[in-house]
């Protein structure tokens, strides 16, 4: 009983919430939406698509954000140069294909 006490006034004891709760649904249903495709890309693609995701609110991303005058999410750079936002894949995979 009194190790349960310490573990509770370490903040041990108490429920961890699971990301998924600390987020809108909206939010999550993007994320796993961005996800699928980012995955489909892959396998359609193989080791000729190098894909790097980028959060655009760590400094990397503000500095590609502000570089590219990336306003929208997701935002698909391509060979450093031409930009793709939105989910339309057919657009995306023919900027794709034009590059790879």
């Amino acid at each position: 009983m009194h190790c349960e006490f310490i573990f509770d006034q370490a903040g041990l004891g108490k429920q961890v919430h699971r990301p998924e709760e600390q987020y809108p649904p909206e939010f999550m249903e993007e994320s796993h939406r961005l996800a699928t495709w980012l995955e489909e890309l892959s396998q359609r693609y193989g080791p000729r698509l190098s894909i790097r995701v980028i959060d655009p609110q760590s400094p990397l991303g503000i500095l590609k954000s502000l570089r590219h005058w990336v306003r929208r999410y997701p935002t698909f750079i391509v060979n450093g140069r031409e930009k793709y936002t939105g989910w339309d894949r057919d657009t995306l995979d023919t900027l794709l294909t034009s590059h790879v």
